[in-house]
């Protein structure tokens, strides 16, 4: 009777370690992509500013609007990022342009 019982236990245990190795497999792929997603999103905000800021396309309305709804997009982006981000997050162009400023100095 207790070989039964430590045999199902051993097996339920066995099934637990491969369901946790594969859901945190699962996990950690998601979080990188999601990264990748923030950056990809952090590049083109940075990208449409630079157009709105040339002095041909200063003040369109459209590019305004595209502007502000990308900055939205990687606002809600954000969100997810902290909650699913296991890894370092990834650093933005901002704060790369501050690192190397900061190393310049010294």
């Amino acid at each position: 009777m207790i070989e039964i019982a430590l045999a199902l236990s051993l097996a339920v245990n066995i099934f637990m370690l491969w369901y946790t190795r594969n859901t945190l497999s699962s996990l950690f792929y998601i979080s990188e992509n999601i990264g990748s997603l923030y950056e990809i999103i952090a590049d083109f905000g940075v990208h449409l500013k630079a157009v709105y800021e040339l002095e041909r396309f200063y003040g369109d309305p459209t590019l305004t609007n595209l502007l502000e709804h990308a900055n939205a997009v990687r606002e809600e982006i954000e969100v997810y990022e902290e909650i699913l981000l296991l890894s370092e997050p990834p650093e933005t162009e901002e704060e790369e342009l501050d690192d190397s400023q900061e190393t310049q100095e010294n």
